[in-house]
C-alpha cells in the first residue's frame, strides 16, 4: 500500500509486510532471539532510525499515530487506515528525499514479541498449523520479517508503485537474509523465507508480493535474461492460485474446502501436465513449501488422494 502524503512532507509511504546489499554483520544473539519490541528496536535502529510499536486495534494504532506523526499531518488519513494490514507494516515520511521522521514501524499485538504466536503461521492463516517446521527457527523468520520492514524505511522505498515496488519487496528479502554473514544459517533461513514467500504468493498474496520465483532465482543465483517478466511472473501466480482453489472446490465433500482440501489440491496438482511451464513451476514449489512447514500434514492430506 503506498501513496500516504503528509501535508507538512513532500511524501511519504504505508508499506506492508511481504539487489540485495552485500556482506553485513553478524547478528547477535538477542538480535536473534528478538525476546521484547525493545530488542527488537534497538537492532533494527543499527540500519535505519527507527521507532517500533505494537498496537491492539484501529483506535489503539490511530492513537500512536497521532502522538507520534499528527493525524492532521496525514491527507485522507481515515480513509488510509480504514483496514490495517494483518502483519507488521511502515509508515514513513521523507522531505526532499531525505528521511524527514523516524521510520515507524507498527506490529499487531497478535504477532507481537511475546504473544506465543508464530508469525509465519499467523500469516498463513493457519492453515498449515500454528506450530510450524523450520530450517532455521521461529526466532529468526521473526527477525527476517522485521528486517524486511526496516529496509522499507530506506527513503528509495518511498512512494513507489508498479514495477518498483515489486523491486522494493525483493530486495527487502534480501536484504533482511543478506545482513547475517552466518552462511549455515542465511542458508536456512532463506529456505524459510523462500518457502513462506511462495505459499503467500499462490494462496493469498497481492500482487506487489507475488514475488517468489523472482526471490528463488536471486537466492540461487539463476537470474538470466530470460527471467519471466513482472506481468508473467504475477499471471503465473494467478493462474496457479486459480487452479488450487477451483481443484480445491472440486474434491471437497464440505460446503467449503478445508485446509486439507487446499493441500491435497496442490499436492494432485503438482504432480499434473500443465501447459504452462511457469504455473508448473510454481505448483511443485508450493507443493515442496508447504510440505517444508508441516510436513506431518502434507503427508496426511497425501494419503488420502
Amino acid at each position: 500500500m503506498k501513496s500516504v502524503f503528509y501535508r507538512s512532507l513532500s511524501a511519504a509511504c504505508f508499506s506492508c509486510l511481504l539487489s540485495g546489499m552485500a556482506g553485513g554483520m553478524a547478528l547477535p544473539a538477542k538480535a536473534q532471539e528478538f525476546r521484547t519490541l525493545a530488542d527488537i528496536e534497538r537492532d533494527l535502529n543499527r540500519y535505519e532510525k527507527v521507532a517500533l510499536h505494537s498496537f491492539a486495534d484501529r483506535d489503539s494504532f490511530l492513537s500512536i499515530i497521532d502522538r507520534t506523526l499528527g493525524l492532521d499531518n496525514i491527507k485522507g488519513a481515515d480513509l488510509l487506515f480504514a483496514k490495517l494490514p494483518q502483519s507488521p507494516f511502515t509508515v514513513s515520511g521523507r522531505r526532499s528525499n531525505n528521511q524527514a521522521v523516524p521510520c515507524q514501524i507498527f506490529i499487531p499485538a497478535k504477532i507481537a514479541p511475546g504473544s506465543g504466536t508464530e508469525i509465519f503461521a499467523d500469516l498463513m492463516r493457519g492453515w498449515f498449523g500454528n506450530q510450524l517446521h523450520y530450517a532455521s527457527s521461529a526466532d529468526l523468520t521473526y527477525g527476517w520479517l522485521m528486517r524486511h520492514e526496516v529496509r522499507h524505511c530506506d527513503p528509495s522505498h518511498f512512494g513507489d508503485g508498479g514495477n518498483k515496488e515489486r523491486d522494493n519487496e525483493i530486495e527487502a528479502d534480501l536484504f533482511a537474509l543478506n545482513v547475517i554473514t552466518d552462511p549455515v544459517i542465511r542458508k536456512k533461513l532463506a529456505q524459510d523465507a523462500l518457502a513462506f514467500r511462495m505459499i503467500t504468493a499462490t494462496l493469498f498474496a497481492s500482487s506487489s508480493h507475488m514475488t517468489g520465483l523472482s526471490l528463488k532465482r536471486a537466492l540461487h543465483g539463476t537470474q538470466s535474461g530470460n527471467d519471466p517478466t513482472a506481468a508473467d511472473e504475477i499471471a503465473a501466480f494467478l493462474a496457479a492460485r486459480q487452479q488450487v482453489f477451483d481443484h480445491a472446490k472440486a474434491i471437497t465433500t464440505g460446503p467449503r474446502p478445508t485446509n486439507h482440501d487446499i493441500i491435497r489440491a496442490v499436492i494432485e496438482l503438482a504432480g499434473s501436465q500443465q501447459g504452462n511451464l511457469l504455473v508448473a513451476e510454481i505448483l511443485v514449489d508450493l507443493d515442496q513449501a508447504i510440505a517444508h512447514f508441516a510436513p506431518q500434514l502434507h503427508d496426511r492430506s497425501k494419503s488420502v488422494q
